[in-house]
Parts: C-alpha cells; sequence; structure tokens
C-alpha cells in the first residue's frame, strides 16, 4: 500500500470519524434542549428582575428628590405650600396620594387625593382643642372648594404616627420609608418621610411626608418588551402586596402570580421555583429590595411556554444540521468507491513516475558527484601549483620578488581552500554562506598565526544561501580582506575584532561588510605596490554585478555590493 493510499484511507477514515462525533454532537443537543429551556428560563427571570429594579430605583429616586424639593419650600405659609405646590404637585404626580407637613407640637397640615376631589386638613397642637378641620377642593388647573369646612370624627394627632418617629430616627438626613395598610382596604401605601430641622431656635423641627401608590407610577408601565410576558410582585417580609401586575392580562398567568406569592410566603427562599397556573408551568423568583428604613422584596414570575420560540431557530438548526450529515455521510460512500476505482490507476502512474525518479535521481546524484571531484581537483592541481611556486621562491634571495612569490602562493593556497571548504559541505546547490564563511575564516586564523591569535571575528549572514558560483568568488573576497585584516590592521599585540556580515538591501541587492577595530589605512596605503589583494577584490565584485567600497572609521570597513538574481531554500543564489 503507498503512502497516498494509506493518506487517502487515514482522510477518510477521519471524515468518517468527524460525520460520527457530529451525530453524536446531534444527538446530544436534542437532549440538551431541556436544559436550555431551563437556562433560558433562568436568564429571563434575571434579566426581567433586573428591568424591575432598574425602574423602582429611578422611581424612589425621583419621589425623594421631589420630597426634598417640598422640604426647601416649607418656609412658606401653609395656603402658599397647599395651593401654589402640593395641589400642582399631586396634579402632575398620580403615585402621590397624600402630603402631609407636621411639626413638632402636633400641627400638621395635610392634603389628600379622594377620586376627583383634594381633601384639606388641619390640625392644631395635636387634637389637644379639638379634632382636625376639613375642606374638600375640586382638581384642575384651579382648585375651588366643593364642601366644607366641617369638623373630623375623631382627634388626630401626627406624632402617633409611624412616619413621623421614623423620620425623627434617621441620623443621616435622608428620606425614609415606611409601609402601612389602608385602614379601609388594607392595602399596603408606602410613605416617605424626611426631617426638616429647625434653622432658628425657637422654630419647632418639622416632617414632610409622601403616601405613594407605586401602581399608579409610569415607572411600573408593563408595556416594555422586557415586561409583557411577566407577572410582578413587590411585597414585605410578610407578603403584604404592595404591586401585583399581571402585564399579559392572562388568567393563568394571574393565577401564577397568587400561586408564586403562596408559595414564596410559606418558603421565603431567594432561589427561583416553578409554579402551575392552569395547564402551563411558570418560574418565579423573588429577590431583596432594601430601601433606606424599608425592607421590600421583589418578584417576577415567567412563562415558559415562549421561550420555545426562542428555541426555535436551535431545532431548525438541528434539523438543517441532521440533513447536512445525511448528505455529507452519501457523498462520503460515494467518494470512497469512486477513490476504489482511480487507486489502480494512481498505482501504475505511480510505478511509471517511481522509474522516472530514480533515473533522475541517477542523474542527479552523478552531477553532484562530478561537482565534488571537480573541486576535489581543482584544490589538489591549486596545492601543485602552491608548492612549485614555493619551491621557486626557495631558489630566490630576499627582496621584493621573492616576497611577491610568497604572496602569489598564499592567494594560490586561499583558492584552494575556497574549493576545499565548498568540497566539504552538504549541499553545494545552496550553500550556507554562515557555515561557509565560518569555515574559511577558522581555517585564514590558523593561516595567519601568530597575528591572528589574539583577534577574535563574528559571522552573520542573515540565513542567505547562494549557489556554488556565487558563493566561490565571495568566498575569494572574504579571504582577501579577512587576510589583509590580519596582515595590517592589528600591528601590535593588544587584539581586535573582525565583523563579517552579509545582509539584503533591495531586490537582488545584497551587501557583504568586513570590518575591523584595527589601526585604519592612510591616505594613499591601498594603493601602490602590494596592494593588488584590494584590486582582485574590486575585479570579483565587478563580476558579481556589484561595487566595492571602503571606509576608515574607528578601523576600516570594506564593503562589497553584489547581486543574485533568484532566491533559493528562502535566501539569496546566483543562477546556474
Amino acid at each position: 500500500m503507498t503512502v497516498n493510499e494509506r493518506a487517502g484511507r487515514w482522510l477518510f477514515a477521519s471524515i468518517a470519524g468527524v460525520l460520527l462525533l457530529f451525530a453524536a454532537l446531534l444527538i446530544w443537543a436534542s437532549f440538551y434542549q431541556a436544559q436550555r429551556r431551563f437556562d433560558l428560563s433562568e436568564l429571563a427571570l434575571q434579566r426581567t428582575q433586573q428591568l424591575l429594579q432598574i425602574r423602582l430605583d429611578g422611581f424612589f429616586h425621583e419621589l425623594a428628590e421631589d420630597l426634598r424639593e417640598e422640604a426647601a419650600a416649607v418656609d412658606q405659609n401653609d395656603s402658599a405650600m397647599v395651593f401654589g405646590r402640593w395641589f400642582p404637585l399631586l396634579e402632575t404626580h398620580w403615585p402621590i396620594l397624600a402630603i402631609r407637613l407636621a411639626d413638632e407640637n402636633g400641627n400638621e397640615v395635610a392634603v389628600v387625593r379622594e377620586d376627583s376631589t383634594y381633601r384639606v386638613m388641619r390640625t392644631a397642637e395635636g387634637s389637644k382643642d379639638g379634632p382636625p378641620i376639613l375642606m374638600r377642593y375640586s382638581t384642575g388647573a384651579v382648585p375651588h372648594p366643593v364642601r366644607g369646612p366641617w369638623l373630623h370624627d375623631t382627634d388626630h394627632d401626627p406624632r402617633e404616627r409611624l412616619w413621623f418617629g421614623k423620620a425623627l430616627e434617621e441620623t443621616q438626613g435622608e428620606p425614609s420609608w415606611t409601609l402601612r395598610m389602608r385602614d379601609s382596604t388594607g392595602t399596603p401605601v408606602l410613605q416617605l418621610s424626611h426631617l426638616i430641622r429647625a434653622r432658628q431656635q425657637n422654630e419647632p423641627y418639622r416632617i414632610i411626608e409622601f403616601s405613594v401608590d407605586l401602581t399608579r407610577s409610569p415607572w411600573m408601565d408593563t408595556r416594555s418588551a422586557s415586561l409583557l410576558q411577566a407577572g410582578i410582585l413587590l411585597m414585605d417580609d410578610e407578603a403584604n402586596t404592595l404591586v401585583d401586575l399581571n402585564a399579559s392580562n392572562d388568567a393563568d398567568m394571574a393565577i401564577a402570580v397568587d400561586h408564586a406569592l403562596s408559595s414564596w410566603k410559606v418558603s421565603k427562599t431567594k432561589a427561583p421555583f416553578t409554579v402551575q397556573g392552569g395547564e402551563r408551568t411558570y418560574r418565579c423568583l423573588v429577590s431583596s429590595y432594601p430601601l433606606h428604613g424599608q425592607a421590600l422584596n421583589t418578584g417576577v414570575v415567567v412563562d415558559l411556554e415562549p421561550l420555545g420560540v426562542w428555541l426555535k431557530p436551535e431545532l431548525v438548526a438541528l434539523y438543517v444540521i441532521a440533513i447536512l450529515l445525511a448528505v455529507l455521510t452519501v457523498l462520503l460512500f460515494w467518494a470512497w468507491n469512486r477513490k476504489r476505482s482511480s487507486d489502480e490507476r494512481i498505482r501504475k502512474q505511480a510505478k511509471r513516475n517511481r522509474s522516472q525518479e530514480l533515473k533522475l535521481a541517477k542523474a542527479l546524484g552523478e552531477r553532484e558527484v562530478l561537482n565534488r571531484e571537480v573541486h576535489h581537483r581543482v584544490k589538489n592541481n591549486l596545492q601543485v601549483v602552491s608548492s612549485l611556486l614555493n619551491l621557486q621562491a626557495m631558489r630566490l634571495e630576499e627582496g621584493d620578488v621573492k616576497t611577491e612569490f610568497l604572496r602569489g602562493k598564499r592567494r594560490i593556497d586561499t583558492i584552494a581552500l575556497v574549493h576545499h571548504k565548498l568540497y566539504g559541505l552538504a549541499d553545494l546547490r545552496n550553500v550556507d554562506l554562515n557555515l561557509f564563511f565560518s569555515d574559511l575564516v577558522k581555517a585564514l586564523a590558523e593561516m595567519y598565526l601568530p597575528q591572528s591569535r589574539s583577534v577574535s571575528y563574528e559571522i552573520s549572514t542573515t540565513g542567505i544561501k547562494a549557489d556554488q558560483d556565487t558563493a566561490i568568488e565571495l568566498g575569494i573576497i572574504l579571504c582577501e580582506l579577512v587576510a589583509n585584516t590580519y596582515q595590517h590592521a592589528f600591528p601590535y599585540a593588544t587584539g581586535g575584532h573582525v565583523e563579517v556580515r552579509v545582509q539584503a538591501v533591495e531586490g537582488d541587492l545584497y551587501r557583504l561588510a568586513v570590518k575591523d577595530n584595527g589601526k585604519g589605512i592612510g591616505a594613499g596605503e591601498h594603493q601602490g605596490s602590494g596592494k593588488l589583494g584590494l584590486e582582485i577584490v574590486e575585479a570579483l565584485s565587478e563580476q558579481l554585478d556589484g561595487s566595492f567600497h571602503m571606509r576608515t572609521q574607528e578601523g576600516v570597513l570594506f564593503e562589497v555590493l553584489f547581486r543574485m538574481q533568484h532566491e533559493v531554500s528562502g535566501a539569496g543564489s546566483k543562477e546556474d
């Protein structure tokens, strides 16, 4: 079995495994729908509860600000407050049922909303000299008396009221909330009271109070999309309800709200619970809602049936996925059958390809061996020439002629070194310049001992690779420049450092830089007798379609710009 056949079978097996996995996930998702329905109900409860409490925050904050505003205006006389402020306030703030202002002596003036009229009651010194005096006024822009005055049936002392005492107990200067039951209906009513401290020594302290019905507030408008399908409860710890709203006006929802109230009155749980309303199931959640001076609880009841609409897209998606899985399964078997019929043709073609690959591999191997043999023979021939020059130099007397002979010998040794190091590389088509240059510089350091013993070097080629022809020319250039550095840059035994860097400039242009921190080159020292090495470097740079530059600054920087026509294995290389 070929590698492609094994890969194909693994591919089909992997696809089949993925299909089985998706089928298992599909089965799991179908069973998970019940949990999703439960999670959505919890989310709906929490969001509805949050929205309800946000609206209550806004409502209670608005009332507290109105109360502070009225407290700031109590220096006006009673008539100015009643007609100038309280009647307009009650006319525009429907949730406020009554406004009262009492002092520490038992004096009180109160305005109470009664259907389509306002009842004004004045109490003097806690009814010490008689019951309160009552008047009734019409509502509207210009209230006018419709009955009275007359005396109340019983005495009245505001100092005996709970809201009066709660305001006195407040030490932080904030309005306080209390809860009382209406005498006639037993319905709880919230009362907001605030202590107005005396500004002068002989002036009594006063307390202003609002009686509030939350069901009249626009903040409790249940036509909001988030409250439309929910039942809403606001109650105290004894399950006395201030708000009992059925947003959808649904009889089953009303039954569920009553059951939720009864169940919570017994358990007092803060966790979600389930109740029945008719034939439907509802989820309920009651949370604490602390007011300043009064602890309340908010409750929401959510119908689970509409949650099915939310889950419908998921069910449709599951059906679509199931159909797609079935189609993919059919296509997989069809593709498998086609693959089996084509495997035989592929095997025959692979056999022909292997035969051709063997021929090509043999040809490439022979070429590689030939290349290495050529470099080896060039190195051997150059060594022979070097030996001949060395013998000839030994016959010469000391002087310029012998020196030039030895210089020529060393250059031939350098070229032989380049071919020798190139011959030792594993890949001659993509020559790794970093490895090639490192071997050359190391060999040159041994060649120029003892001058090179105290000289360190650093090579960085940024991963650039070149073909063998370009590598040979660059190797000869590098040998000439490094040899020049070892010979002339460090005349004293104080050590030094040589840096060799190759980097791309732009396009097919590259830069070879050899820099030392030696004594430098004076004006004209790079020309004249004995400076053939630099001329060789300049000539080789031109052969590489480049140029040679030299700068002296804290040492010497030799720079060769050259070109390579295309990239090899991620780096530049000149095409054969």
